[in-house]
């Protein structure tokens, strides 16, 4: 929306946008984040009220059980990437996101409502990598953004998941986004 001050963009594991056309949204995604979609669309302020419960859970598990939060979620690569550096890192940001509130965490439900631009107008360089591995944002997802951002260089990754990306891909995605200043 602001191509005069983006030079380039990367996108990791992003969702499409709801509703899209070609798209099934919920295959492939895990069950708690089916779940909790749904809870926004059909009661909000129920859905409100859980982002809040979930938080003061979260802040109330010890760290070494933090990483059962999201099995739901995992397949057997993230699950092997949830350990060491990564999990504590991992777990290190939730908390210290989640300690002042949940209102951030609320606002990520504004990608369930429309963006306000059309990705046909997108004129800066992205690059996109998704995991087919994933079933935080379905790999599908990431195959309707490579068909739908003009230009994109997408990597659709067979062997990674949503958190191998952060594991691996890293470097990667600043080299890249370095060589187009």
């Amino acid at each position: 929306m602001l191509p005069e001050l983006v030079t380039a963009a990367a996108s990791l594991a992003s969702v499409a946008p709801y509703g899209a056309d070609g798209l099934d949204y919920y295959a492939g995604m895990g069950q708690e984040n089916v779940d909790d979609d749904r809870l926004f669309f059909t009661d909000e302020a129920a859905a409100r009220a859980k982002t809040d419960r979930d938080r003061e859970e979260i802040l109330a598990t010890p760290p070494e059980d933090a990483a059962k939060a999201f099995e739901s979620l995992l397949t057997p690569t993230d699950a092997a990437a949830l350990r060491g550096d990564l999990a504590a890192y991992l777990i290190s940001s939730e908390r210290e996101a989640l300690a002042p509130g949940s209102q951030g965490w609320w606002d990520d439900t504004c990608l369930l409502k429309p963006w306000g631009f059309d990705l046909a107008d997108i004129t800066v360089p992205v690059l996109l990598l998704h995991g087919r591995q994933d079933m935080f944002v379905p790999f599908g997802h990431g195959k309707w953004l490579a068909a739908h951002i003009p230009g994109v260089e997408a990597r659709l990754l067979d062997d990674d998941g949503h958190l191998t990306l952060l594991q691996n891909r890293i470097p990667e995605v600043h080299a890249w986004l370095s060589e187009h200043p």
